[in-house]
Order: C-alpha cells, then structure tokens, then sequence
C-alpha cells in the first residue's frame, strides 16, 4: 500500500480532505491541526460549523478508516485553515 501527505487549506464551504476509492477498502487517514489553529468541523459532505460529525481544535489530531466511497471533509467558520493530512492505502 501507498502512503500520501499534503497540506490541504480548509475554507467556508464542505473542503474534501481525502475520499476513498469505490470498492477499495481500508484506507486510514489522519488530519492535524497545528497548535493555534483555527477550529476545523469534520464530517460528511454537508459538513458545516453547526452540522459536523468531530470537532478538531488547533494542536489536535484526528483518524479514520475509509471504506469505499466514503469521503471526509472539513470546515472552518470564517477564513481558511491549512491542516496536515497523511493517507495510508492510496
């Protein structure tokens, strides 16, 4: 299995952070938020600051298995927040 890293910027609207392949299962996916980040709302597509499914405050991290064709994303209540993702099983 791969591994992937990057920095993705998490604005206003529902930002796609990682989704896992269709029929592909098993693929981990860990988010951080740098200390003194602003709050990053995580959860499905319709994910918003008021609708979220895991709250992720600066200075914390998050993990998740993603089986196939799911997606997680992030929101942030006003700007934007660059927050560190690493993917296992790409």
């Amino acid at each position: 299995m791969a591994l992937s890293h990057g920095i993705v910027s998490v604005g206003t609207t529902a930002t796609l952070l990682s989704a896992s392949t269709a029929g592909r299962d098993g693929q981990t996916i860990l988010v951080q938020n740098p200390a003194g980040g602003a709050t990053v709302y995580l959860g499905g597509t319709g994910v918003t600051t008021s609708s979220y499914g895991y709250t992720l405050d600066g200075g914390v991290a998050f993990a998740i298995d993603l089986q196939g064709g799911e997606a997680l994303y992030g929101v942030v209540a006003s700007s934007t927040q660059s927050v560190s993702v690493i993917r296992q099983g790409v």
